[in-house]
């Protein structure tokens, strides 16, 4: 009896970010160390083409926030091709995640973690984030952008520094260079919607949520915390009908506890109501 080999099964798979390299001379080592992987050790497990991802012109790679389907042996290829990569470059990160019936099954942020000092400084600056110390962190975060004046990630920590530390020009400032810089993360368009929403700024408050909802996965807290405040400005705009969509779509969501969105229900159940009465 011939039985007949199963086909792989495929996943969904979602990638998004950029790595910076910085000079040509590095550009050149990594792409010369990409296609010596794939030719001899990676094949055709690779979910992307080196012509497909890397820019010669501003050393880099970029990969803009795409779906893919995938075998798992292709999802494992890529990230391990992807993290060798990373370790060459000056900033940036790339985001991958393996995606069923809206959950995550595997997820992997990508990026550098050298001796570099641009690198170093960055790691140095989000890890005081995390633990609070602003003014430190915004000391060492200047240090990678002195270092590497492209880091979009390091202005987007300081900027979120500044927001914190109510410097809010300042704040605006560093989320707008982030973007200038690398238009495909979501988190400075999010920060400079909370700036705006502060200056009362409604309009261009909805602009950049909407752009960061468009950066972002459903998956991800971001991505709904930008359509709540999406539909805050909007309320505050009196653009009541057109603030319903959201509400209703983030009321439909099941939060967990440990979600920054959980507590913002019984907000988003009021507005709901508010928009209901007043768009009659």
């Amino acid at each position: 009896m011939n039985v007949q080999p199963q086909s792989p099964q495929f996943l969904k798979v979602v990638f998004r970010g950029r790595l910076e390299f910085g000079s040509q001379r590095t550009y050149d080592m990594v792409l010369k160390h990409w296609n010596y992987r794939v030719e001899n050790y990676f094949h055709a497990d690779v979910l992307f083409n080196a012509e497909d991802v890397f820019t010669e012109e501003d050393y880099a790679l970029t990969v803009p926030k795409q779906a893919l389907m995938s075998t798992q042996k292709r999802w494992r290829s890529t990230t391990a091709l992807l993290y060798e990569i990373a370790q060459f470059a000056l900033a940036g990160n790339v985001g991958a995640w393996w995606v069923q019936n809206g959950k995550v099954l595997d997820e992997h942020i990508i990026e550098p973690t050298s001796d570099k000092t641009a690198v170093v400084e960055f790691l140095r600056g989000r890890e005081l984030v995390q633990q609070g110390g602003m003014k430190q962190a915004s000391e060492a975060l200047t240090n990678s952008i002195e270092k590497y004046a492209k880091n979009a990630l390091a202005y987007e920590r300081r900027g979120y520094v500044n927001y914190k530390l109510q410097n809010y020009n300042d704040a605006h400032y560093d989320f707008s260079k982030s973007i200038v810089i690398s238009d495909h993360n979501p988190e400075p368009f999010y920060g400079r919607g909370k700036v705006y929403m502060l200056r009362s700024d409604w309009e261009n408050a909805i602009n950049d949520f909407q752009d960061t909802i468009e950066r972002s996965l459903a998956v991800q807290p971001i991505y709904w915390l930008a359509r709540m405040r999406k539909a805050d400005c909007l309320f505050h705009a009196k653009r009541y009908a057109e603030a319903l969509p959201d509400l209703k779509f983030f009321l439909q969501r099941n939060f967990t506890e440990n979600d920054p969105n959980f507590a913002l229900r019984s907000k988003a159940e009021f507005l709901k109501a508010e928009c209901e009465r007043l768009s009659k």
